[in-house]
């Protein structure tokens, strides 16, 4: 009877062990060319004119923004289709952004549980941001970026939050060329609160 017993713990703990666990955790996001895009955009984000002191990044990707085809000329969607493939794979997940980025300015990388302890409490709450990370203009959120399978054509989600009412997002498309990122046309609106 011993056996038999031992014999079923050890199946019934092979089962458990076999079974789904919840979402991964997020990993850190090593991607080089990633960090070289962000580096290019970072500059262009409302948070980065208003910084005067810190620059505070959100360190999880933002997964929430699905392609959106008004966005992009139909033409635009099918020259980048393998760039927005990859994008749409890659949101799936959650990463984690490393101090990788090559800009002028200070920054900081901040979790998203930190940063949602100022939001949906008010304008007061943005009183509370203030003081926590004074002169640093809001924060910025990145998503992951997607690429072609050469990669040289690119694909990022970004934007800045800078109080209750205050913010924007875009799409941003990149091409490599000579070795270098450039952000190229096709995005046809950004988002402005």
């Amino acid at each position: 009877m011993r056996t038999l017993s031992f014999a079923l713990i050890v199946q019934v703990l092979g089962i458990v062990t076999l079974m789904p666990q919840g979402p991964s955790a997020p990993q850190p996001y090593e991607e080089r060319d990633a960090y070289q895009i962000y580096s290019l955009l970072l500059p262009q984000e409302e948070s980065y004119g208003f910084a005067k002191g810190t620059l505070i990044i959100q360190e999880e990707t933002a997964s929430n923004a699905a392609v959106v085809g008004a966005c992009l000329s139909p033409e635009v969607v099918k020259q980048f289709k393998d760039a927005i493939s990859d994008y749409e794979r890659s949101r799936t997940k959650t990463w984690l952004l490393k101090r990788h980025f090559q800009i002028e300015k200070p920054y900081e990388i901040v979790n998203k549980e930190t940063l949602a302890l100022f939001r949906g409490h008010g304008l007061d709450s943005w009183d509370d941001y203030y003081i926590r990370y004074p002169q640093s203009g809001g924060y910025v959120f990145l998503s992951a970026v997607g690429f072609n399978k050469k990669k040289t054509q690119a694909i990022v989600y970004t934007g800045s939050i800078c109080g209750g009412l205050c913010g924007r997002s875009q799409f941003h498309l990149l091409e490599k060329v000579h070795g270098q990122w450039k952000e190229v046309s096709g995005v046809t609106c950004v988002t402005v609160s």
